[in-house]
C-alpha cells in the first residue's frame, strides 16, 4: 500500500477513535477527579502497550536521552491535556469544546515552522483556514457565542489543542520511527508522572469508583490512547505534525456521522457545507510534501 494512502487511513482511525472519547470523558469526568481519572485511563494504556511490546519481543530503550524525551512528550501529549481537558468539559458545551480543540491544527502549522522543519506554504495555510472554517459551519457560529463564559475552562481546552501540537513536533524530533517501543516509553513515563499527582493531589484510595467511570477509563486506556500512541507514532514520522493535526477537522464531522446512523439526527445543508470545507481543507494541507526534508527528497 503506498505511504500517503496508509497514513491516510490511519488518520482516519485516528479520528474515528478519538472523536469517540468525549462521551467516555463526560462520563469519567463526571465522576472522578480530572488528575486521577487522566491517571487511570493513562496506566491502563500503559499496561496494554507494555504487555504488546513483549509480545512482539521488542525492548524498551535504556538511553537517557530518549526517556528524557518520552517524558516531554509524555507531559505535552497525556498529563497536561488529558487534566486540562477533563476539567473543561466538566462544564463547557461539548461543540465549544470541538472548536477550541480544532486550535490545534493552526497550533501546529505554526509551530511546525518554527519548532521542526515543517513547510509552511500558501496552500497550507488555505487548508488548514478553510478546515476550521468548515468546522465552525458545521458545529454552529452560535456555538462561538458561548465564548466568554467560563472563559477559565474554554481556555483549559485551547491550551490542551496547544499541548497536542507540542507533542507532535517532539515525536517527529525522535531519532528513529519505532513506534511501539517509542510509544511504550511515553506512556509509562505519563503514568509515572500521573500516579505521582493523583496520589499526591486526590489520594485516589479514598475515592468511591462506579462502574460506568472505570469502563469509561478503560475504553479511553486501550483505544484512544494505546492503539492512538501507536498510530499517532507512525503518522507523525512518516507524514508530519500538520498533516496529523488535522484529523482534529475530522473529529466534529464523525460525530455528526454517529448521531446521524445511531440517534436519527437530522444532517442539514450546513453539515454538507462544511463536509465540503472540511475534505478540500484536508486536500491541500495534507497534500504534498510534508517537511524541508521530504521535499528534497521528491525533487532529488
Amino acid at each position: 500500500m503506498p505511504t500517503l494512502a496508509r497514513d491516510m487511513i490511519l488518520m482516519l482511525i485516528l479520528a474515528v477513535m478519538w472523536s469517540s472519547s468525549f462521551t467516555a470523558i463526560k462520563v469519567g469526568a463526571d465522576a472522578l477527579p480530572p488528575t486521577t481519572f487522566a491517571m487511570l485511563r493513562v496506566v491502563i494504556a500503559a499496561v496494554v502497550i507494555f504487555a504488546w511490546l513483549k509480545i512482539a519481543r521488542r525492548r524498551l530503550t535504556a538511553d537517557p536521552r530518549l526517556w528524557l524525551s518520552f517524558l516531554l512528550i509524555g507531559l505535552f501529549g497525556n498529563v497536561i491535556p488529558f487534566i486540562l481537558i477533563n476539567w473543561g468539559e466538566q462544564e463547557i458545551p461539548s461543540g465549544l469544546a470541538a472548536i477550541l480543540i480544532a486550535v490545534m491544527p493552526i497550533s501546529a502549522l505554526l509551530l511546525g515552522r518554527l519548532m521542526a522543519d515543517e513547510i509552511l506554504n500558501v496552500r497550507r495555510a488555505v487548508g488548514i483556514f478553510l478546515g476550521f472554517a468548515g468546522v465552525v459551519v458545521l458545529i454552529g457560529p452560535e456555538e462561538l457565542l458561548a465564548l466568554g463564559d467560563n472563559v477559565m475552562r474554554q481556555l483549559a481546552v485551547a491550551g490542551a489543542a496547544v499541548c497536542y501540537a507540542i507533542a507532535a513536533i517532539l515525536v517527529r524530533k525522535l531519532p528513529t520511527a519505532k513506534p511501539t517501543e517509542h510509544g511504550t516509553g511515553v506512556l509509562i513515563a505519563s503514568a509515572a508522572v500521573l500516579v505521582a499527582l493523583s496520589v499526591a493531589i486526590d489520594r485516589p484510595w479514598i475515592l468511591d469508583y462506579d462502574f460506568d467511570a472505570l469502563a469509561a477509563a478503560a475504553y479511553l486506556g486501550v483505544f484512544p490512547t494505546a492503539l492512538a500512541t501507536l498510530f499517532l507514532m507512525i503518522v507523525v514520522a512518516s507524514r508530519g505534525v500538520t498533516f496529523l493535526a488535522l484529523n482534529n477537522y475530522l473529529i466534529p464531522v464523525l460525530g455528526v456521522a454517529w448521531g446521524y446512523l445511531f440517534l436519527d439526527e437530522p444532517v442539514g445543508g450546513d453539515a454538507a457545507v462544511a463536509l465540503v470545507l472540511i475534505l478540500a481543507g484536508v486536500a491541500l494541507a495534507g497534500g504534498g510534501p510534508g517537511t524541508r526534508k521530504d521535499l528534497a527528497r521528491e525533487t532529488a
